[in-house]
């Protein structure tokens, strides 16, 4: 535990870095409904990126952080003259267009490079588990310095400004965007920027209640990120993503479910549940009527959890025939894991089998799995064949319960009123 808390200890601290700052660009960004600027910005920087890539320059080098953000300042400019034309054009359009713009640039660009697909990956989903207290030494400074500039422009960066002023938001946040890339990647870098910022407006109105929610969400979801990743040896960024996906989610739901909205979420939960139990029913009760001998999951299951189901449409020949092969497939199945338990057991304790054990060990193996494979054919085949003989009733009856789930409740939501004038 000790170890994994070293481990991962200055990445998080990086991670709260990127929320901090990002979470307050979340918040102007909803604010000025252009959603996806960051994507833009981050794959424009890529783009500078992925030039300085196929020039020859380091990944992690002052020469492409340069590249980067030289293509980010040139969008910035581009991004404030958007704000003009949107009377016409959603600015949210052309933001699109940008961002698709870059992406295929940079894909024409790596296209023929030895290395392009893993530079692609790291572009995407970065490698911020490396990162440590050298980059919070870089970017933590800067994140002070760009927000100390807003703090202090606080009245002119927010809502519609001069071109100027428009474009000092959009370089500041190139400037920010373009560091984060270069840590965290493209798809992370958008998740710390909207998801703590969309949970925090949620929730609050005022924008330092909006910041406070999104700094301890931001920074909940960056530590269980990190630590899942760890746990089950899974790509830091892209599972990060997931968990600020995952809490977003949750978010949503809890929101739906608080004191003023919880008895339509509950009606709501309610009817989707009925519709979607009567759904899998009633696909259920076609799939068996049309092909019996396919895969059946629903009634899979159902047999599973209850064996004694099969009962139902088992012939007495049909259900002795089924569990004899059903006990010879597990009598099979345990002599082949005695074997492989036998095996082990010599090898840890340095007793190793001779070869010709070896292949006897092997031959029974191979005999048992295919005795074990003809058993679990039998099985199939007898279900498969009572499946058939009792489609129609079974699917029948499988329709007639789905109808059920669905119509009464209906007819419970009939007002009084109405069943009375519908009287004769």
């Amino acid at each position: 535990m000790t170890d994994a808390l070293s481990f991962l200890w200055p990445a998080f601290l990086v991670s709260v870095c990127l929320v901090g700052i990002h979470a307050y660009f979340g918040i102007q960004v909803l604010a000025r409904k252009v959603i996806f600027v960051d994507l833009a910005l981050a794959q424009i920087a890529a783009l500078g990126a992925t030039i300085a890539f196929m020039l020859g320059h380091p990944a992690q080098s002052g020469a492409t952080y340069g590249y980067s953000l030289a293509f980010t300042l040139l969008a910035a400019v581009l991004l404030a003259f958007t704000r003009a034309w949107s009377g016409r054009v959603p600015q949210e359009a052309l933001i699109g267009v940008i961002y698709v713009v870059a992406a295929a640039a940079a894909i024409l660009l790596i296209d023929r490079a030895p290395q392009g697909a893993e530079h692609l990956k790291q572009i995407l989903t970065g490698n911020i588990l490396t990162s440590g207290l050298n980059e919070i030494a870089i970017v933590a400074p800067l994140y002070a310095a760009v927000g100390l500039l807003h703090w202090l422009l606080r009245r002119r960066l927010t809502g519609a400004g001069s071109l100027f002023f428009e474009f000092v938001f959009y370089a500041s946040f190139g400037v920010v965007v373009t560091s984060s890339v270069a840590i965290a990647g493209v798809l992370l870098v958008f998740s710390f920027l909207i998801v703590p910022a969309a949970i925090g407006v949620m929730f609050a109105s005022s924008q330092g209640r909006q910041l406070a929610i999104g700094w301890v969400t931001g920074s909940l979801t960056s530590a269980a990120g990190l630590a899942v990743s760890f746990v089950l040896d899974l790509p830091t960024g892209a599972a990060m993503v997931c968990a600020f996906g995952a809490a977003l989610v949750v978010a949503g739901i809890a929101y739906a479910f608080r004191p003023a909205g919880r008895r339509q979420a509950a009606r709501v939960a309610a009817a989707t549940a009925r519709w979607g139990v009567a759904a899998i029913l009633a696909g259920s009760a076609v799939q068996l009527a049309a092909a019996p001998r396919a895969d059946q999951p629903l009634l899979d299951v159902a047999e599973y959890a209850v064996p004694s189901l099969r009962q139902l449409y088992f012939t007495r020949i049909e259900q002795a025939t089924y569990l004899d092969a059903s006990a010879y497939a597990e009598r099979y199945r345990a002599e082949a894991e005695q074997l492989n338990d036998l095996e082990r057991r010599k090898r840890t304790e340095g007793e190793a089998l001779d070869d010709f054990a070896l292949a006897r060990v092997s031959s029974f193996l191979k005999s048992y799995g295919e005795m074990h494979k003809g058993e679990q054919f039998v099985m199939a085949e007898v279900r498969a064949r009572a499946r058939e003989r009792v489609r129609w009733g079974f699917g029948a009856g499988l329709l007639a319960l789905a109808v059920m789930v669905v119509v009464p409740w209906r007819r419970l939501r009939r007002s009084p009123a109405r069943v009375g004038a519908a009287a004769p």
